[in-house]
């Protein structure tokens, strides 16, 4: 479905987000004069609301309502809405055409040369890496996705290449035929989102389905990935021998090839985003002189295992972007644990906390602070477990109580963590607005 489908159609846009707002202004720039719908389920923001016309543009906040989205002729899902809802499973049965700003994009832009990268975690660093070594190979790119900067969005440029970063959200019911798939890993997230585990990784694993004549780059270390995909017709293999391998300190490629870690990408885990990057330049025989020289430029993305700030020598550290057990995991391997007050929690989707209380046994961190909403969930699995922090485990009812009392436990030249575990929503607008609170709350001057 490409945007002159929608031509006089009733459109009803599911989502205010950024997704969303995209898809609004393609149709109201394509479209001047058409009515267009738009449902939301929470408030927006003042800068989108004030763009909308009155005349043109009908505005429904509260629950979706079955009754009144059948009467339109198509639907356009934002990503962080579920196919799988009820209110959406209804609507299909009636036969209601859905479409996505993913999906139009893909549409719209055939012939664009795509790099496609997903994975529970690291895709973020894997797609920004994989930018910005192909920026200093002098290919043009464009770097777009789930990262934060919509497709739709990035109209007029000239990209040589397009990296795409694409959650499990998006691939569901994605339409496209990439040229280069990147999955760095798997495992459970977003189960309530997708009603379950395995149809996660099923969604996840939909997008090396979509390859007709391009090439999949997968992680070999990841067990899931390697009995999953291991007869894929065109898959390359990262972290396996002969390839791009995450060591201690570095990569190692073959012919004797090694790049040192650059001190943007913190911990083991982002060796293995940066061992993926590598084989996607070596997919596109794309030769980079001192490796080690670019990635020195590499900034580090916020959000993502940031030092935001140092305070009477305690290092703050933002990993909001957190939102699994197995990425809390990650940060505590990059910065330790003996020294190191650790902020917990968010929304409960369900996960079970008992693995990662389980990895705690002998590196238990100086304290544990877990919040709303799951807080209580993740410190009854941790005494399960034995784990008994020489600071203790807390509750805090929110992020501005918890940062004060971090500071009264957190030893001399120790750590603050905000690595989370669980999505923001819906005590913040985002990742970002928690990652910010976390910085305002501890004083630290942006």
């Amino acid at each position: 479905m490409r945007f002159d489908d929608l031509r006089k159609a009733r459109v009803g846009i599911l989502g205010a987000g950024r997704e969303g707002q995209a898809v609004w202004n393609q149709l109201r720039r394509r479209f001047p004069d058409q009515l267009l719908s738009i449902f939301a389920e929470s408030a927006i923001r003042d800068d989108f609301a004030t763009k909308l016309d009155p005349d043109l543009d009908e505005f429904h906040l509260g629950p979706f309502d079955v009754r009144k989205l059948k009467k339109f002729d198509v639907l356009v899902r934002s990503a962080g809405i579920s196919p799988y809802r009820d209110e959406l499973r209804q609507l299909r049965t009636h036969g209601l055409p859905f479409t996505t700003a993913s999906n139009l994009w893909f549409a719209e832009n055939p012939e664009a040369k795509t790099i496609c990268i997903s994975g529970t975690k690291g895709k973020s660093t894997t797609a920004a890496v994989t930018a910005h070594l192909l920026r200093s190979a002098g290919v043009r790119t464009c770097l777009a996705g789930n990262i934060g900067r919509p497709m739709l969005d990035c109209e007029n440029i000239d990209a040589q290449w397009w990296v795409i970063e694409l959650s499990s959200y998006q691939i569901t019911d994605l339409q496209a035929d990439p040229d280069i798939v990147v999955l760095l890993n798997l495992s459970d997230e977003h189960v309530d989102w997708h009603g379950g585990a395995q149809r996660y990784w099923e969604d996840k694993l939909r997008l090396a389905d979509m390859i007709s004549e391009g090439k999949l780059v997968a992680n070999y270390s990841d067990p899931v990935l390697a009995a999953r995909i291991n007869n894929h017709a065109a898959v390359s293999w990262f972290n396996r021998p002969g390839s791009w391998c995450s060591v201690r300190g570095g990569v190692n490629g073959d012919g004797g090839r090694h790049i040192a870690a650059p001190a943007s990408l913190p911990g083991e885990h982002n060796m293995q985003n940066l061992a993926a990057a590598m084989v996607v330049m070596d997919e596109l025989e794309l030769n980079i002189i001192n490796p080690e020289k670019v990635l020195a430029t590499f900034c580090g993305l916020p959000h993502r295992l940031q030092v935001v700030g140092e305070i009477a020598g305690v290092r703050y550290v933002d990993d909001s972007i957190s939102t699994t057990p197995v990425s809390v995991s990650a940060a505590l391997e990059t910065f330790g644990y003996e020294d190191v007050v650790l902020l917990l929690g968010g929304m409960d989707r369900g996960l079970d906390w008992s693995e990662f209380a389980a990895s705690l046994i002998g590196q238990i961190p100086q304290a544990i602070i877990c919040l709303p909403d799951n807080g209580q969930k993740i410190l009854d699995s941790l005494r399960r477990a034995g784990i008994e922090p020489k600071q203790g485990l807390h509750r805090a009812e929110n992020l501005s109580m918890a940062v004060p009392l971090a500071q009264t436990l957190v030893p001399e030249q120790g750590c603050i963590l905000l690595s989370p575990g669980a999505p923001s929503f819906p005590h913040f607008r985002d990742f970002e607005d928690r990652g910010d609170q976390f910085k305002k709350f501890a004083g630290i001057k942006s």
